[in-house]
């Protein structure tokens, strides 16, 4: 059988179908042999139509305790009862063709931001990753940063820094909308048609949104270019040099608010280049833009 296996129970599965070790990572690579499961799930519908039909919608129910700590004595909170969404697949009828697809490159696409600053600490002191506010957002920026870099653009490297007490790599602050481009194609081939000619330093943030294509940037701070519903803008020969936004570490004890504080750090925002393009049709943006 093909399916998904919730982290809790792959290591009693394992043992009990003859895997001494149980879930223990490689020798050689350090990394587990069994792919992790980010439970993103693609449904042909006319064959879910007919299962829910079939079964009603029933799934098998399981409670997860999360306890406090190894004594399990008391728990960390409430234990609910759960049912899975992937165990879908465990009510298909026989013969029924079920797969999956292994991404090697986490940064694609699994950064979830879940853990308290205190459980993000010590994620890393146990050698993973923090899944944490901070980290979350980092990865985002990273990962815009990464698929610009693979469709030809220059981007400028990651800068290490430690937010709320976890180290972690700062990309360029690369935000791109959803009515920008949603997958890597539509970045390549829509939004970045020359991207030798875009340069983008470590520095800076760059926040699209909308019908934009990049054609010619040199960017060294901070640019948003906006395209209201209706208008395409090409930008072409545009250098932006301004102070910027820097994203500074909050200090020890220093007042914030709750968002702000699970992140670990503050924005400060000195300059930016910011252009809106709210009028229907063809727009170029070009041109030298400097802070005095």
């Amino acid at each position: 059988m093909t399916v998904n296996v919730e982290y809790n129970q792959l290591d009693p599965l394992l043992r009990a179908s003859g895997w001494a070790d149980g879930d223990s990572n490689d020798a050689e690579t350090g990394y587990s042999p069994f792919p992790g499961n980010i439970n993103q799930l693609i449904f042909a519908l006319p064959a879910y139509a007919a299962q829910l039909g079939a079964s009603g919608g029933g799934v098998a129910e399981f409670v997860n305790p999360k306890y406090s700590d190894g004594s399990k004595s008391a728990f960390k909170s409430p234990t609910r009862l759960e049912c899975m969404m992937q165990d879908y697949a465990k009510t298909v009828p026989a013969g029924t063709r079920v797969g999956f697809t292994t991404i090697r490159e986490v940064w694609v696409g699994y950064s979830p931001v879940k853990n308290s600053v205190a459980d993000a600490l010590a994620k890393v002191a146990a050698g993973c990753p923090p899944h944490s506010a901070a980290g979350g957002e980092c990865d985002q920026y990273g990962a815009a940063a990464r698929a610009m870099a693979l469709a030809g653009a220059a981007v400028g490297g990651p800068q290490a820094v430690v937010f709320a007490g976890t180290p972690l790599s700062l990309y360029p602050r690369i935000v791109l909308a959803p009515s920008t481009a949603c997958c890597f194609t539509q970045l390549r081939d829509q939004v970045l048609p020359q991207p030798a000619r875009v340069c983008v330093s470590e520095r800076s943030a760059l926040l699209v949104s909308g019908a934009v294509v990049i054609a010619g940037l040199q960017l060294d701070g901070a640019l948003r270019i906006v395209a209201a519903p209706g208008a395409r803008v090409r930008v072409e020969g545009l250098t932006v040099r301004n102070r910027g936004w820097d994203w500074v570490p909050l200090g020890d004890g220093e007042e914030a608010a709750e968002e702000v504080r699970i992140r670990g750090f503050r924005v400060e925002r000195h300059a930016a280049a910011e252009f809106t393009f709210s009028e229907p049709g063809e727009h170029v943006l070009s041109g030298t833009y400097e802070e005095a």
